[in-house]
């Protein structure tokens, strides 16, 4: 027999497709890389729509910002437009109870009085204002104050003259019969009276000077020995009277600069006149004809052209030249006259409504006199026996004195009913004290 044989059988298999082998291999990868890119551009899509928004919460909250503030300003305009600080007990709402439209956004302003306005001279107001711009609000809020300075009888930023390094006295011959007010140190000589509030800024949180101490300088009997001293009196050498209280060390108060002028140079051409060079103003001049004073008139002498005389209800009451002024007379009516150089006082310059006790109770004539540099009482024949000014009178880059106040005779007393701002005190005279603390008159 045979023995048993086993047979292998094959099986057919269709060959390798290499290509079929190297696809497959191929997709796995690149469906991975194709899914990381689109999850790539999704990100960059999403990053960059996140950077769009913030980029316009960005914007917004800007323009918001700006829109506020500009909101802040307006409502400090508000205010500086009152002839007298705004009184009120409660909120103020200068534009309306409901937000005020401006391009993308809105904006809402309130007023808030300080409660002691009624009681004080200087007027404090909180000013907010919310504004508001697609999904951005912003709240800003801004104290402001009042600065009057027609509301002193006397103010001053320094009690000394320009190059002058010693203190400029108030003597025992001085009444001030008004608010005063200046940003130095008072320096009494003797016993000068001051009847309403004496206020001074020097050693207060405004003044830069630590060695500043917020008091009195006192002449203290003796040229090189002078005092310090809160104290409302140095006995037996000083002695003023104050009929009202006085403050020292308190807030500083802010001079206008000398380009605050040219603000009335704008309200000039803006229904008064305006003028350059130099001119002699008459208040209520002579009539050549009828031999009566034009009252409720002001005349200028024009160069080559002579005296004009204006109604003063014909313009609106300001007048701005470019150049120097003299001015004398009577004012009868309401007016400024404005110089960006020197005023100068030639005669008595009084209102109608007054007498030698001053202005009359039903008084309505006003008169500002604003010179960009000083305003001089002159030394002229008019001026030898006595001068009487009716005026609110502003120096700004200078002082309110006399010519030649420190030669020559005394030439009586110089008045002045209204205020003297200056932005340092001017000198009006020299004298002397006597052991009784009397001051006698050399010059001025």
């Amino acid at each position: 027999m045979r023995p048993a044989t086993s047979v292998a059988r094959r099986r057919w298999a269709p060959p390798a497709d290499p290509t079929r082998s190297q696809r497959g291999t191929v997709l796995a990868p690149t469906l991975f890389i194709l899914i990381i890119l689109l999850t790539l551009v999704l990100s960059l899509f999403e990053f960059a729509a996140h950077e769009a928004n913030l980029v316009t919460h960005s914007v917004q909250r800007s323009q918001a910002l700006y829109l506020a503030e500009a909101g802040l300003a307006r409502g400090e305009t508000w205010i500086e437009a009152h002839e007298e600080p705004p009184e009120a007990e409660g909120l103020l709402v200068p534009f309306g109870a409901h937000p005020v439209q401006c391009d993308d956004g809105t904006y809402q302003v309130w007023i808030s009085p300080d409660s002691g306005n009624g009681s004080s001279w200087r007027h404090v107001y909180t000013i907010t204002c919310e504004a508001q711009v697609g999904g951005e609000r912003r709240r800003l809020e801004a104290d402001v104050q009042s600065q009057v300075f027609s509301d002193f009888l006397y103010f001053t930023d320094s009690e000394r003259m320009p190059g002058v390094g010693g203190p400029l006295w108030f003597c025992s011959s001085d009444v001030i019969d008004g608010p005063l007010f200046t940003n130095d140190q008072i320096s009494i000589f003797g016993d000068p009276t001051f009847r309403s509030a004496v206020l001074s800024a020097y050693g207060g949180p405004g003044d830069n000077n630590v060695n500043h101490n917020a008091a009195f300088l006192y002449y203290n009997g003796s040229p090189t020995s002078h005092l310090e001293s809160a104290g409302a009196h140095n006995a037996p050498h000083d002695n003023p009277t104050f009929d009202e209280d006085y403050a020292l060390g308190g807030p500083w108060v802010d001079y206008p600069a000398l380009r605050d002028v040219f603000v009335m140079r704008e309200m000039a051409r803006d229904g008064g006149i305006s003028l350059a060079g130099n001119f002699d103003f008459v208040l209520a001049r002579t009539d050549e004809d009828t031999g009566l004073p034009r009252y409720g008139y002001v005349s200028y002498n024009k160069p080559g052209v002579g005296w004009i005389d204006v109604d003063l209800s014909t313009i609106n009451g300001v007048i701005f030249v470019n150049g120097g002024i003299t001015v004398q007379g009577v004012l009868d009516g309401q007016l400024t006259l404005a110089s960006n150089g020197t005023i100068e006082i030639v005669d008595d310059v009084t209102y109608l409504g007054s007498n030698e006790n001053g202005l009359l109770p039903d008084c309505d004539d006003l008169l500002g006199l604003i010179a960009g540099t000083d305003i001089v009482v002159a030394s002229n024949e008019p001026n030898q026996s006595d001068c009487v000014v009716h005026a609110t009178m502003v120096a700004l880059d200078n002082s309110f004195s006399v010519s030649n106040w420190n030669v020559g005779t005394p030439r009586g007393d110089l008045t002045v009913w209204g205020s003297i701002i200056q932005s340092f005190r001017g000198s009006v005279g020299t004298g002397w004290a006597s052991d009784d603390g009397e001051v006698h008159i050399l010059t001025g």
